[in-house]
């Protein structure tokens, strides 16, 4: 039986936790980043969600309602200033941030929703769909259909899509995938447990 809206929100919450803090909620509200400072494409990130302040705009909403201000952000998304000072902000300001991780997940979810729609994408189960809303969460899921697109790639499969796609694809079509496909794995076995303990 398929779950429903609600239930898909509790187990993405629940998968985003294992994926992105290894289910350590206190790590949510401090600064970290994922591939060094100034060494990537990812900036200071903070949240379950892992807001990446370079590349997702509502992380910067979040961070002026948690109380910091213009020129500290400004120093945040330019790796500029010493963050460590302002994790005090980020825990003393949790609740801010649990709402913005809210609509983070509902946002995911419908958006998977959305393009495996309009796309004529089938899924074999709620697993590949929150698999689809995992990689939306980490890359961010394009409606281009093109080749080295996401959707391109589940469109052309020609059968029903199941959570492995999503890996599959991921390790083979991604840097990230080439760089650390224990990750990918990771993060799909992750998906697979806490699937199998909903059943």
């Amino acid at each position: 039986m398929p779950l429903s809206q609600d239930q898909l929100v509790e187990r993405f919450e629940r998968l985003i936790l294992a994926n992105e803090l290894s289910n350590s909620l206190a790590h949510a509200y401090r600064f970290s980043d994922p591939d060094g400072v100034r060494s990537g494409k990812s900036g200071w990130s903070f949240g379950r969600s892992q807001f990446d302040v370079q590349n997702n705009p509502l992380a910067l909403k979040c961070l002026s309602e948690c109380g910091l201000d213009d020129t500290v952000i400004k120093g945040i998304v330019n790796q500029t200033i010493d963050v460590a000072p302002f994790n005090a902000k980020l825990r003393a300001a949790s609740a801010v941030i649990d709402r913005y991780d809210a609509v983070q997940f509902k946002a995911c979810i419908c958006k998977a929703q959305a393009l495996v729609k309009k796309h004529g994408i089938v899924l074999e189960g709620d697993m590949a769909l929150l698999a689809i809303a995992d990689y939306d969460n980490q890359y961010y899921l394009s409606d281009r259909d093109k080749p080295g697109y996401l959707v391109h790639y589940l469109k052309r499969l020609g059968r029903p899509v199941f959570a492995r796609d999503i890996l599959t694809f991921k390790l083979l079509h991604t840097a990230y995938g080439e760089k650390a496909p224990g990750d990918c794995k990771r993060r799909y076995t992750n998906l697979v447990d806490i699937m199998k303990e909903a059943a």
